[in-house]
């Protein structure tokens, strides 16, 4: 049972969304400034954003859908989401939305929404990781959108997006961590990436932020990375202490065992990496039960957390959640039709997929850890759904 169970987030208890006090989105909506000029001006701003947010949260994947929806909705629903009577926006209108409205204010403002979500869910025992990974909209690519990708910070446990920025198609990841870390509270938090965002600046970076990296080492970094074999392949260096810690999970008809070795020996010998405290090999073992047969991996990565605050069971779970954040790309993609849509002009595609962020942040506030079963919650009783974007509740 999804609602109000107990999320991986929380230390115990039932999730009791009555004790979070987060601003309702319709008052977010409403300090957003509207182009349009008055004259023939059929529905308010708000009524339109309100209408594209029930209309996610109800499981519509797009503005076709929404309109459709919100179509066959009681006069009373509609009255109540600030739309006229006897009137609903079309599928134009609803592009028209999105073609037009300043993303920049948009995100920005969300952003700040989803903020306040996760300091409030935080309460319930966040442990302070942000991955930052990106994210494609394979919907608008295929329809040829300009900016179709995404460099997101997500919340290790919230798995909620924290911030996002696009990122042009001339250029990479790499050239956009700078804008996107201030757009986050990275004081504090663990920040964890894969190899592509393994870079000295990045690193700096986030030390100048005052948090912690934890960046996997792939062969894009050659050097660093035949250092930190060679560590591994060696015996321990007089006085040099390793770290060990080992997990053993079952499920899917297969065992999988994950190992940890940690050792801070390279901490002045790879000075030039600002900040590094300790590099690991982590080993990735997976039997099926069924056959028997047997696979393996190894994993390097650094980290700047020395051995007193990032023990090797730490480092371990942190790269394991790390990767699990696919699972939020999964959500989007499917569940929440981002694969699927069909807009592709302008910023509508992100302008969209910030929406989708607040939809998952919502949904998690109310104490969903099943995001399908929210939506179809509240695509049964839309009235609820009104309520949670009108009154928060």
């Amino acid at each position: 049972m999804a609602r109000n169970s107990v999320p991986p987030l929380r230390n115990s208890g039932k999730a009791d969304s009555s004790s979070f006090r987060v601003t309702p989105l319709v008052r977010v909506f409403e300090r957003l400034s509207d182009w349009r000029s008055a004259r023939g001006k059929v529905y308010s701003l708000v009524a339109l954003l309100v209408t594209v947010m029930t209309g996610l949260l109800c499981g519509q994947k797009g503005p076709t859908a929404i309109a459709q929806w919100v179509a066959g909705l009681p006069s009373a629903a509609r009255a109540a989401m600030g739309l006229p009577s006897g009137r609903r926006p079309s599928a134009m209108t609803i592009c028209r939305l999105l073609w037009h409205l300043k993303f920049e204010e948009l995100e920005s403002a969300l952003r700040r929404w989803v903020k306040e979500v996760n300091r409030e869910l935080a309460r319930c025992g966040d442990k302070r990781r942000i991955a930052l990974d990106g994210k494609a909209l394979r919907g608008a690519a295929k329809r040829g959108a300009s900016s179709a990708y995404l460099l997101e910070a997500v919340g290790h446990q919230l798995k909620t997006v924290w911030g996002q920025v696009p990122v042009d198609s001339n250029t990479n990841e790499i050239a956009v961590v700078s804008q996107l870390l201030k757009l986050v509270v990275v004081e504090g938090h663990l920040i964890t990436g894969d190899a592509l965002l393994t870079q000295r600046e990045i690193a700096r970076e986030i030390l100048q932020h005052k948090g912690d990296y934890l960046l996997v080492v792939k062969e894009n970094q050659p050097q660093l990375l035949e250092d930190i074999r060679i560590c591994f392949d060696s015996e321990p260096l007089p006085g040099e202490e390793r770290g060990m810690a080992r997990t053993v999970s079952k499920g899917h008809g297969r065992l999988e065992v994950r190992e940890i070795v940690t050792s801070a020996a390279l901490k002045d010998f790879l000075a030039d990496w600002l900040g590094l405290e300790q590099v690991m090999q982590v080993t990735r073992t997976v039997t099926q039960i069924k056959t028997g047969q047997t696979t393996s991996e190894k994993i390097y990565a650094i980290t700047s957390l020395p051995p007193e605050r990032g023990s090797p069971a730490l480092l371990l779970e942190a790269i394991r959640e790390h990767w699990t954040i696919e699972s939020l790309h999964w959500i989007r993609d499917v569940t929440l039709g981002e694969d699927a849509c069909a807009v592709y002009k302008g910023r509508a595609p992100q302008m969209l997929a910030a929406f989708r962020n607040a939809v998952i942040a919502l949904v998690r506030l109310k104490g969903y850890t099943c995001i399908a079963e929210a939506l179809r919650h509240y695509a049964a009783q839309p009235r609820r759904a009104i309520r949670a974007v009108m009154q928060g509740l």
